[in-house]
């Protein structure tokens, strides 16, 4: 298993490209449906499914145009379908001044689960950014989308989002693996272990003492 960035579109999100045994798994394919195609097809990788950690515009632009492509299936949390269906909520008359929808989607339930263990990736629900923002973990990675980033967490102040909640995801992944590299949603990757030594928001002080 090995994986790949793109970052893409005029919000810089980052696109992460997973190769298992040459099938392609796209999270977040927020823009830049051409670069996704030129890579996939660079490194000879057979599209096999797309999965979002949430709903918001700049990471879901692109799936419409890689389903016509690939006549793949598209993986979100059910909690997200609102996101994929209202642009105000997903932003994309803010973001793109055009409204953009996705109609033809899976919900993440105990099959999707299911399917995505059979891959090596454990799906988490952690919201606070939207209500069904979720973290893709596998291989030592963790997938978080916009919940944490290097030195930073996600907003909340969004359609949807939930300070209270959001604090309970980073409890969440306060307690995992030190060693796991972090994949954000945008900006650098990091790790878990430098992001408790110097991230705020990761810190008793901003979560409290459990």
């Amino acid at each position: 298993m090995k994986v790949d960035k793109l970052t893409l579109g005029s919000f810089a999100v980052n696109c992460y490209i997973v190769d298992v045994d040459n099938n392609a798994i796209i999270i977040d394919p927020g823009s830049g449906f051409e670069e996704i195609e030129k890579y996939l097809s660079s490194k000879g990788l057979n599209p096999l499914t797309i999965i979002n950690t949430h709903g918001h515009y700049d990471h879901i632009g692109a799936v419409n145009q890689l389903l016509e492509k690939y006549e793949i299936d598209f993986y979100i949390h059910q909690q997200e379908e609102r996101y994929l269906k209202d642009c105000d909520f997903n932003l994309s008359l803010m973001v793109a001044q055009k409204a953009y929808r996705v109609n033809d989607y899976k919900i993440i339930d105990s099959k999707a689960v299911k399917f995505f263990a059979g891959l090596g990736l454990e799906i988490l629900h952690t919201p606070g950014h939207t209500p069904g923002s979720i973290s893709i973990i596998g291989n030592g990675w963790l997938f978080c989308g916009d919940l944490l980033f290097k030195q930073a967490a996600g907003r909340t102040d969004l359609p949807g989002g939930d300070s209270r909640e959001l604090k309970n995801s980073l409890k969440k992944i306060r307690k995992m693996d030190r060693n796991l590299v972090i994949y954000p949603g945008h900006g650098q990757k990091t790790s878990l272990g430098w992001e408790l030594d110097n991230n705020y928001y990761l810190s008793h002080d901003f979560l409290g003492k459990e």
